[in-house]
């Protein structure tokens, strides 16, 4: 609950009240990649640091909350966005305290406010729910890579303000190695839930059996690659043909183009 945050967490709020494509507290910030730098609180307070992409439809009402995985950074999406934001959803795509200097930058949540494990880094997810919740947009969705694909199922099990869930490589990556499936058991939202097929044949299957969700999609082709970097060209020989799915996907959740 918000109104057990510490003091500092109050302050970092108030930072957060501007629009997204300034900086949050009034300075001016330089370009972070393509999307622009802005911070908030996390649920625990601190200060956490992500990018911002405006969709390039003019006054989006719908905005993806985008998570990378282990030892990365926002970055992951750099070259993601964009083809989500010309479907006119707004994006946020956030360094987690659990992360690293992945894709050639460092991650300014891990640098800044310190570093903590897959559990502790839930408290970031939950801090970006609450900003894009001030925020008013009119759907809410939420996507993760590996340990943040995980993290995201929990979210949307507790959260109903969210409309849809992109898991990408999600697993039980947590020290329970039973508790990503009781969340999913608790996932009714429209899922789409991307893997390599390897992966699909040791555990995810299994894991989207479980997701409770009437509207729910596998996405599971040849030459994936593990978490969102399976839609990076440079990374995957699958890209083209795994974001040809999540852009159906996300037309079908009121994306447009």
């Amino acid at each position: 609950m918000r109104s057990s945050w510490p003091v500092f967490a109050i302050v970092l709020s108030v930072w957060g009240c501007g629009s997204p494509r300034d900086s949050a507290d009034g300075r001016p910030v330089a370009d972070s990649r393509s999307g622009k730098e802005i911070r908030f609180a996390a649920a625990d307070g601190k200060a956490v640091y992500a990018d911002f992409y405006a969709s390039t439809k003019a006054g989006a009402a719908s905005v993806v909350l985008m998570f990378h995985q282990a030892g990365s950074n926002a970055n992951e999406y750099d070259a993601i966005a964009p083809k989500i934001t010309s479907l006119g959803f707004d994006c946020i795509a956030v360094d987690q305290r659990s992360g690293g200097d992945m894709w050639g930058r460092d991650n300014r949540t891990v640098t800044k406010s310190g570093s903590g494990d897959y559990m502790a880094a839930y408290n970031d997810l939950l801090g970006t729910l609450k900003y894009a919740e001030s925020k008013k947009y009119g759907k809410i969705l939420v996507w993760g890579s590996s340990y943040s694909a995980s993290l995201v199922l929990k979210l949307a099990s507790e959260n109903p303000s969210i409309a849809a869930v992109l898991a990408f490589s999600p697993g039980e990556y947590m020290d329970d190695k039973t508790v990503v499936g009781t969340w999913a058991k608790k996932v009714t939202q429209p899922v789409l839930l991307a893997c390599t097929q390897d992966e699909w044949s040791d555990g995810r299957s299994d894991l989207f059996a479980k997701l409770a969700s009437k509207d729910k999609t596998s996405v599971v082709l040849p030459d994936g690659v593990h978490g969102s970097s399976t839609l990076i060209p440079e990374k995957s020989k699958a890209a083209d043909a795994y974001m040809a799915k999540v852009q159906a996907f996300l037309k079908m959740q009121g994306g447009t183009g």
